[in-house]
């Protein structure tokens, strides 16, 4: 018997087009899931979509919040079609800031915050809404935070306070949808190799990378070890794991 199917299952994976969310929406696939995916980038999300067969896709602005209220409830229609509803949402989108305090300036602060924190609020109030969550079974809400809501760094303030709330977001929502049998968990990853990580790299000098690697004594993780983890969180064998933060960081939090 496989440990974890998602056979007749259907999961919203946010962030689709590429790093975490791509690796996610490829391995719950594999393991059986129909998905829509939703990314602001709809040419790489069609492009990198891993099963257009079995995948809903729609390039929607995630900060949009109404817009991202309409697409889920469309796809109601035209893609939940087995009457059960929703069995899982990821929110991986994510944007990162390297901004020193003594430039940060209310746009840059608000502009994190709406993606990474709001938009994970308002994901969560969709899907646990009557006629979306699928209430014949547990269903699961996995949030991604950072090491960084758990630690400080400097020149990060904007980021860590937007990954620190999604901790706190998770906690509280964990309690709040228990009832529902909505569980609510977050992981929170080291330095992964994706292309946000691509998008900071020319900000830091030629031994970022040396550095990056040191801070963690199993090396610099990959999207498919964040997956494999959101995987199991949002699968029926963490039935009893709720309102829990779990560092995936090859032993960074550990030092």
């Amino acid at each position: 018997m496989d440990f974890i199917t998602f056979e007749g299952k259907t999961i919203i994976v946010t962030g689709a087009a590429s790093g975490i969310g791509n690796a996610t929406a490829k391995l719950l696939n594999k393991l059986g899931a129909r998905c829509l995916l939703l990314d602001i980038n709809g040419d790489a999300l069609a492009e990198n979509d891993p099963a257009p067969d079995r995948n809903m896709i729609r390039a929607v602005d995630l900060t949009a919040f109404d817009q991202v209220s309409d697409v889920i409830n469309d796809a109601r229609h035209e893609f939940f079609m087995n009457g059960g509803g929703v069995d899982g949402l990821v929110h991986c989108a994510g944007v990162p800031s390297i901004v020193p305090l003594r430039v940060l300036n209310n746009d840059e602060y608000e502009r994190v915050q709406r993606i990474n924190t709001q938009a994970g609020l308002n994901l969560a109030k969709i899907f646990s809404k009557n006629g979306v969550y699928n209430k014949r079974a547990t269903t699961s809400i996995v949030f991604i935070s950072s090491i960084y809501g758990l630690v400080g760094s400097a020149a990060n303030v904007a980021y860590a306070v937007s990954k620190a709330a999604v901790i706190g977001m998770t906690r509280a929502l964990a309690i709040e949808l228990a009832p529902k049998r909505i569980r609510v968990n977050c992981v929170a990853p080291g330095f992964v190799n994706t292309e946000m990580g691509n998008v900071v790299e020319p900000l830091f000098d030629a031994q970022h990378s040396d550095r990056v690697n040191a801070m963690h004594p199993l090396g610099e993780g990959e999207a498919d070890d964040i997956a494999n983890i959101i995987a199991f969180l949002l699968s029926d064998r963490a039935k009893w794991i709720t309102g829990t933060v779990l560092p995936v960081d090859g032993g960074f939090t550990a030092q």
